[in-house]
This record gives C-alpha cells, structure tokens and sequence, in this order.
C-alpha cells in the first residue's frame, strides 16, 4: 500500500511539474508574440511620423510663401531645389529647399548673394531623406515626391493658390 501512494505522489508531482512548464511556455510565447507587435508598431509609428514631419514642413513652408510668382523649381550649385522667394525691405530673399548628403536642406540667403565655396553644405539640416523630386504639375499645383529612409515612397501634392 505504501507504494501505491507513492506511486500518486510522483504522478501528483509530475502532473503539477507538467503544468508549471506548460505556463512557463505559454508565458515566454506571449512574452515574444508581444515583443514582435511592439517591435512593429515602434517601426510603423516612426515612419509614420517621418512622413508627417516631411509633409508637414514643406506644406508649412510652401503656404508661407504662397504668393503670385514667387513659389518655383531652380537650382543650387546644380542639385534641383524648391525656391522660395520673398521680399523684405525692398530686397529679395530666397529660401531653397533642396537635398544634399541624404538630408532635407534649407538655406535662406540674399537672392543673388555669393555665399561661398560650398553653398550646399550651408543649408540648415531639416530630415533624412533619401530622395526627393519637387516639380510643378500645372500652374497651381506643386509635386514633391519623397523617398524616406526606410525606402518607403511617398507623394505630396500642394495647391498653390495664388499663381
């Protein structure tokens, strides 16, 4: 008889050491089933918000100088750039937006100015773009076509209303 209880106890023991390692191993897949959502939507929400950032910044950037004839594709020290231009005080300033070195640029100088031997390293560092192509589709309408760093292409479209 003495057996026999022993022989319930380890079936009791391994019973219960069975179900500890079936909840260690639903844990630990848990654990990682959520370590991969957060891991993706970490990576969703910062593309997102480097897209945002991207269409934020040119959208601002284009309606504040939203004026007649003053909003056009040129170019600095030829790389293709969104050109700007404003008048303060009777003098013309440019603000061009263009890419260089895989970053957004921005440099707003005199309209004609000399600015020296390497204008495009001046610009202020605005995002990390791989690529970007601005043209103009129509008379009023502004396309700029975004290449972020994750490779992930995007499309801007902005009305210009007053050409």
């Amino acid at each position: 008889m003495n057996t026999k209880q022993e022989r319930n106890h380890i079936v009791d023991v391994l019973f219960v050491l069975a179900l500890f390692v079936v909840f260690t191993l639903s844990a630990l897949v848990l654990v990682i089933l959520g370590a991969n959502v957060y891991r993706q939507t970490v990576s969703y929400m910062d593309e997102n918000y480097n897209a945002r950032t991207a269409y934020s910044y040119l959208t601002e950037k284009v309606r504040q100088n939203d004026l007649y004839d003053s909003i056009f594709i040129g170019e600095l020290e030829g790389t293709t750039a969104l050109v700007l231009t404003q008048e303060i005080n009777d003098t013309t300033y440019a603000t061009y937006l263009y890419l260089h070195e895989g970053n957004l640029r921005e440099l707003f100088m005199r309209q004609g100015s000399d600015i020296g031997a390497d204008p495009l390293s001046a610009g202020q560092k605005i995002l990390p773009l791989m690529d970007w192509i601005p043209e103009m589709v129509g008379d009023h309408l502004l396309h700029i076509s975004l290449t972020l760093e994750d490779s992930t292409q995007k499309e801007l479209y902005i009305a210009l209303r007053s050409q």
